[in-house]
């Protein structure tokens, strides 16, 4: 079971009873004395399952259950009343209670329950996810699309996070560690904060002084704040101590390639896996990258065959996500000229050198500037400050005709 299960009555032989009757049942039990103290121990935040006497001093089971259920109405209580009384049991129904049981009850009579209420409260939990997912992804702003079982998992983990808890994002260059923190940070931020960038490695060396200096100097102008720290590893303790206390941040989040970071102690480490380990989100990524570049440049997206996200999940992605868009994006801008053949060898998926990246950069600026302008050659040329022939040549290299973007 995998949901917090209290008991609270105010006799100690009826406590140790349950608790070892639940423990030989592999379940870890909490017994407390009295309502006061439960409604002390137990964290509103988080639903769990209660097993209380209904008779009991200071405050009854049932001003109990309506004071806990009028903060989270999603705790599943099972109420223990005594042979034959009617009344109390109705009462606790309509009060919220899962379940009743009549005193003596039988350990199989209360694992019954407790696995019922437990299925329950796991069925509330689910939809209180899947909401809140269905909110975020239909949100205006980073998605982490996937649905494999390692980004399910991410996904709920961001979600049920505390607000203020420091997260440090985990995994190689390219599988979206700063896209992980905005989406985090969208999901508990107050409506007017924002997510400021600082890298570990230009802070490392700073006083705490100088740091606090550096936090008020990006966080000007704004209200709320929370910071994506870049390659994290670079900070100490200290600093990171003070940038989780610092006034002017709402929460810190921090990035990192190393898998087990210094600071780990004092943050919940988030992995993020390869591409190369989630295969089956490859296909909505990489349809979501292509309509999304086709949206912005006012393209019609290209039709994406099966046979075709076939072969992108066969090859290997060294550069992760990062290395999937950039495909998708030549493969919106380029849809007469793409060629499946031209993936077919590992060579196309090496890491591209310094003149690949460039005319990449080149192709996306004229064709950005071609699209705003219509077609407009002259237009072209005085935004980008090249001579005309250069210019032709250039549209000549990529294979753009300017009469394709004429309104």
């Amino acid at each position: 079971m995998n949901n917090p299960v209290f008991f609270v009555d105010d006799e100690p032989h009826i406590r140790d009873a349950v608790s070892q009757a639940l423990l030989i049942e592999g379940i870890d039990v909490t017994c407390l004395p009295n309502a006061v103290e439960a409604l002390r121990v137990i964290d509103s935040n988080t639903p769990a399952i209660i097993i209380t006497d209904i008779h009991m001093p200071v405050m009854d089971g049932l001003e109990f259950m309506r004071t806990l259920r009028s903060k989270n109405d999603h705790f599943q209580f099972i109420v223990l009343t005594g042979h034959g009384d009617v009344k109390t049991a109705v009462d606790a129904m309509k009060s919220g209670a899962y379940d009743f049981l009549e005193k003596p009850f039988s350990t199989e009579q209360l694992m019954k329950s407790l696995n019922n209420a437990s299925d329950k409260l796991n069925l509330l939990q689910e939809n209180i996810w899947l909401k809140k997912e269905l909110d975020m992804q239909t949100h205006v702003g980073p998605k982490m699309i996937g649905h494999s079982k390692a980004m399910v998992s991410i996904r709920r983990a961001l979600i049920s996070a505390p607000t203020s808890q420091p997260l440090i994002f985990v995994g190689q260059d390219g599988t979206g560690r700063r896209l992980a923190a905005q989406f985090a940070h969208d999901i508990h931020a107050t409506p007017d904060s924002e997510l400021i960038a600082a890298s570990g490695e230009d802070l490392y060396e700073l006083s705490l002084e100088a740091l606090d200096k550096a936090i008020h100097r990006l966080s000007e102008g704004k209200r709320h704040c929370c910071l994506y720290l870049h390659s994290a590893e670079h900070v100490s303790f200290e600093q990171w101590e003070y940038l989780f206390k610092h006034p002017k941040l709402e929460r810190v989040f921090g990035a990192t390639t190393q898998a087990e970071p210094p600071l780990k102690s004092l943050a919940t480490l988030i992995h993020l896996p390869t591409l190369d380990e989630r295969k089956e989100d490859i296909g909505p990524l990489y349809k979501h990258f292509v309509r999304h570049t086709a949206s912005r440049y006012q393209l019609q997206p290209p039709h994406i065959s099966l046979e075709e996200v076939k072969h992108l999940t066969s090859l290997e992605w060294p550069e992760n996500v990062k290395q999937l868009r950039q495909f998708a994006e030549l493969r919106a801008l380029k849809p007469d000229t793409f060629r499946m053949e031209d993936w077919n060898s590992e060579k196309s998926l090496e890491i591209q050198s310094m003149t690949q990246r460039t005319e990449y950069f080149e192709y996306c600026l004229l064709f950005d500037a071609l699209q705003r302008h219509r077609g407009r050659l002259k237009e072209v040329q005085l935004e980008l400050q090249v001579s005309r022939k250069t210019l032709y040549d250039k549209l000549k290299k990529h294979q753009l005709d300017k009469a394709k973007f004429k309104a």
